[in-house]
């Protein structure tokens, strides 16, 4: 009884210990490989969110077909190379045992199932089932991130339309059902399951939310505080800006916050997004309006070449604290790190849980080392 108390007391002081270091997360996608994990040195991210297992079932996609085949209504199928991935989160918890590994579910694209499965309590009740067998399966992880995107709407992504009122409910109903799940899991294990979400958060998307409620289930929400711009907006502008352009206008990370903070999300559990990635434009003009996203359909460029960009020179823009590469008419947002230190003194004034990025394989290694606190 008494070494199971000091094991209990032990376990309580670490993950009190664990909730003072200001977070360091960034996301990997899985499709670009598996080095920037075995190259991560120790130290250098609390959080790494491995992105994205798949939801099989009502939903999912035609190309999910075949590692969906046999597999039961609303059960994850993990990556072509998860165990090779697997084995990589295990040798860095060797060299860096602090750091927690989140497997995040979802992701734009590969949100349709959720519409369906937390509809209804028999679909929470088989998701959240799946999903602790995978955990148990996958012993590395240490917790679910659940990126819906979004409740309320899918912005038809995969030309089906999905969303309703109904989802802001059922988005509270599920994070309840997977706390309650992992807790068990925990209970099980002897060890703490994270259960963080990624959200957008202007208040178009909030007001389609229960943000105030589904915190209660969360240790983390992290504010996807990027894409505020691109080939879907009207005008150009840097995507990642710490602050507004104009009084009224929530794209950015300054109004983000008070945005979640409006809702009764608390602010120590809100982690600030960073970009590790610029969006850029083509024959923009005075008013900001723009002929085509450039240098791709997408407009996305990895930070690791910014540098490459040539007749562009860097400018820096007061109001919104961001940076970006300007000339030929071209425009590249961007988080430089000089802005990315400014996120992290502004995430630890307004007393935030720390900042995250997507996505790792984009970045030189500048932007990680400005997200140090």
């Amino acid at each position: 009884m008494k070494k199971t108390l000091i094991a209990t007391l032990a376990l309580a002081a670490s993950l009190a210990q664990a909730q003072t270091k200001p977070v360091v997360g960034t996301y990997i996608l899985a499709e670009r490989g598996v080095d920037v994990v075995e190259q991560l040195q120790p130290g250098r991210v609390t959080h790494l969110l491995y992105a994205f297992l798949l939801i099989c079932g009502e939903g999912q996609r035609a190309k999910e077909a075949e590692a969906c085949k046999d597999k039961p209504p609303f059960s994850i199928a993990s990556h072509a190379d998860q165990e090779i991935f697997s084995a990589a989160f295990q040798r860095l918890k060797q060299r860096d045992p602090k750091v927690q590994v989140l497997a995040s579910v979802g992701g734009w694209g590969g949100s349709d199932p959720f519409f369906h499965l937390a509809a209804t309590a028999e679909g929470r009740k088989a998701f959240v089932k799946h999903s602790i067998d995978w955990l148990r399966a996958h012993p590395g992880f240490d917790g679910l991130d659940i990126d819906w995107e979004h409740p309320g709407s899918n912005g038809a992504v995969n030309g089906v339309a999905l969303g309703s009122p109904a989802d802001a409910e059922n988005y509270v109903l599920l994070m309840q059902d997977l706390r309650a799940g992992l807790d068990a899991l925990g209970r099980e294990a002897g060890k703490r399951y994270a259960l963080t979400t990624a959200i957008a958060t202007t208040k178009e998307q909030l007001a389609r939310m229960a943000m105030g409620r589904a915190a209660a289930s969360l240790d983390l929400v992290f504010m996807m505080t990027y894409d505020f711009a691109g080939p879907w907006t009207k005008k150009a502008a840097n995507h990642a800006a710490l602050r507004s352009a104009r009084p009224g206008d929530d794209r950015s990370l300054e109004a983000s916050v008070a945005n979640l903070k409006r809702e009764g999300v608390p602010a120590a559990k809100l982690v600030a997004g960073v970009a590790m990635y610029g969006r850029g434009f083509d024959g923009v003009k005075a008013d900001g309006s723009y002929a085509k996203p450039w240098p791709n359909e997408d407009g996305s460029v990895a930070f690791k070449d910014i540098d490459s960009l040539t007749g562009m020179k860097a400018h820096f823009d007061k109001r919104t604290q961001s940076w970006a590469m300007v000339g030929g008419g071209r425009f590249v947002g961007y988080d430089d790190p000089r802005a990315v230190r400014a996120k992290v003194a502004f995430a630890k004034k307004q007393g935030l849980a720390g900042v995250f990025a997507w996505e790792l394989s984009q970045d030189n290694g500048e932007i990680l080392g400005a997200m140090q606190p």
